[in-house]
């Protein structure tokens, strides 16, 4: 059973939330950050990049964040509704299209795992996000949820979504609209459907779920009067189910093939996979077991032989895995993803030409073009207690900050 609740936005005026709407930081260049900052007093850009070109310590700084925040309610940039609701959320980027609902997730079900996780988190980062979330006191970006399709569910979010929107605009070629859900009937269907949604999946934001797990802990010690319902005992979340969302795969490229010849490393990769020649012809996999490999201007499939597939376990069967396994580690000595600085990633957002862009430039040896991990197999991770590898998905939507925002002050 996975509890989800409504909350009081604060959120900007309609006539502003075009305006007000913003990506995270990284997802920016410098030079689009300052040419926003330059051109739109009202960006929530405004607020989370206040004090960064300074010298300010991080606290610091995070006191600007939460003054400029200030100011934008003091000018009546924010409004908060006067009762809790759920909020209807559809992104359409490129065709696809996300519907969902923005609610709050419990931090208690997160420590149960009824929230579940597939990614391991940094215990320093997590401190980080959470000191941020002390000084500031809100929640800006929703962690991005995710939950097997039910029917119930998805007749209710498409019957809402065809009634007048609270928001609808684009930005930055995204079409984003809200409908708010405040009646007693329209929260309790939602909330009886969710009680047979056994466990929830985070899709993207496992620091940002953790950080608020640390803050809810760190607020029970010094609060006596502890009730577990207090703010800070939920985040904002983003709940979708597995139809709504789209997963990419995340590309790997290497610079150098460890002191070996073209001819020796594809020799040493016969062993583990069956390699087909595509020549000039850009090839990305049709299905898992299937890696498209870009070497020396010239494309390879590599398939997997069956003896080397047959893992039942559900981090050692996935494609990333056998990367890993069987090409990154034992013939490139490449162990520590997070950390070894010949290898980078690509999100599989981008073209293939990208992929050869950087390794026709000579910055890179070789690229490898993976299959999409299926929501099944994050799943099966997940339920395992067990993590994938460091970017092993890329996941949309991605969603906006200040759009919607969560107080973790009554």
């Amino acid at each position: 059973m996975s509890t989800i609740k409504p909350f009081c936005a604060i959120r900007p005026s309609a006539d502003k939330a075009a305006l007000v709407s913003s990506h995270s930081v990284e997802r920016y260049s410098a030079q689009a950050i300052h040419n926003i900052l330059d051109e739109n007093t009202y960006s929530f850009l405004q607020v989370i990049y206040a004090g960064r070109d300074s010298k300010n310590s991080y606290h610091d700084q995070l006191n600007l964040i939460k003054s400029r925040f200030d100011e934008f309610n003091e000018k009546g940039i924010f409004e908060k509704d006067k009762e809790p609701c759920f909020y209807i959320y559809r992104q359409v980027k490129d065709r696809r299209s996300h519907l969902g609902i923005i609610a709050l997730a419990s931090v208690e079900e997160y420590k149960k795992g009824i929230i579940r996780i597939h990614e391991q988190t940094l215990a320093e980062r997590e401190e980080k996000l959470k000191e941020y979330l002390t000084v500031c006191d809100f929640n800006a970006e929703p962690v991005c949820l995710t939950h097997p399709f039910n029917k119930e569910l998805d007749t209710f979010l498409k019957t809402e979504s065809h009634k007048k929107s609270l928001y609808d605009f684009s930005n930055d070629n995204i079409h984003h609209s809200v409908w708010k859900i405040s009646s007693k009937e329209g929260i309790e269907a939602i909330q009886h459907i969710f009680k047979n949604i056994p466990y929830i999946y985070i899709a993207d934001g496992h620091h940002r779920a953790a950080s608020s797990t640390l803050l809810a802990g760190m607020k029970k010690e010094s609060n006596p009067k502890h009730t577990g319902q207090e703010p800070y005992n939920f985040f904002m979340a983003a709940f979708f189910a597995e139809t709504e969302l789209t997963i990419f795969n995340f590309d790997r490229m290497v610079s150098s093939l460890n002191n070996l010849t073209t001819e020796a490393f594809l020799s040493k990769l016969s062993q583990a996979f069956d390699i087909v020649p595509k020549g000039k012809t850009a090839c990305k996999p049709h299905s898992s077991n299937e890696i498209g490999m870009y070497l020396e201007k010239h494309w390879y499939l590599l398939k997997v032989k069956k003896e080397y597939s047959k893992s039942k376990d559900p981090v050692d069967s996935l494609d990333v895995s056998m990367l890993s396994n069987y090409i990154l580690s034992p013939i490139l000595n490449i162990t520590d993803l997070r950390n070894d600085n010949r290898i980078a990633f690509i999100p599989g957002i981008k073209d293939l030409e990208e992929l050869q862009k950087r390794v026709d430039s000579g910055k890179m040896k070789a690229a490898f073009c993976l299959y999409p991990i299926a929501f099944s197999e994050l799943k099966a991770v997940a339920d395992a207690g067990k993590e994938m590898p460091p970017k092993s998905t890329w996941i949309e939507p991605k969603l906006e900050s200040g759009l919607l925002i969560y107080s973790l002050s009554y």
